[in-house]
């Protein structure tokens, strides 16, 4: 036997319909109320923002330390996560380590927050700041063995995220500060 289920909201519709031929009956749709102004949707907007922005940000820290194994200057995610002068900064970057036959492994730590927004209603671009922990994200040779005896260190970022006009956000612009600055 073949039995099928019947979306709910097409049996909603359904219903509503045969109510309405009904010659014996008439029936009413209440009016609903008018839409009242709020700033709801400003906050949920500046909320989405902040949200997109943070995942730009992570995004393109994850992307820079797997492309740190290898140091591809090529890899997809870094265009993915950022646009303009951080691009540029972190691209060349990765060319100048593979250059040197350098190579970067392990993992940072975040903890980014959004510091302000512009505009502030409705944001086109966010700065973020972050104390990144390189400790266990550390140089090497692409031959093997450490590259130097240099700890890792914590490094005060400040980033500028931006919107897009293919609605993405993409980390623009960032100051990585000197181990020891958080």
């Amino acid at each position: 036997m073949f039995t099928r289920q019947v979306p709910a909201g097409l049996l909603a519709a359904s219903v509503l319909l045969a109510a309405g031929c009904s010659a014996d009956k008439e029936t009413s749709v209440p009016a609903s109320p008018p839409p009242v102004p709020s700033s709801a949707p400003s906050i949920a907007g500046s909320a989405k923002a902040e949200q997109d922005a943070l995942v730009a940000y992570r995004g393109l820290w994850n992307a820079f330390v797997e492309a740190g194994k290898t140091s591809d200057a090529e890899s997809a995610g870094l265009r993915t996560y950022a646009s303009g002068n951080a691009l540029k900064l972190i691209v060349s970057s990765l060319y100048t380590d593979k250059e040197l036959g350098k190579i970067t492994k392990g993992e940072v730590a975040l903890q980014p927050k959004v510091v302000k927004r512009t505009p502030e209603v409705s944001p086109a671009a966010l700065t973020i700041e972050d104390c990144v922990d390189a400790t266990r994200w550390l140089e090497y040779k692409a031959s093997g063995g450490l590259w130097d005896d240099k700890p890792g260190g914590k490094h005060r970022n400040t980033a500028i995220i931006k919107k897009q006009q293919d609605g993405a956000w993409r980390v623009d612009a960032f100051a990585l500060r000197g181990s020891g600055t958080c």
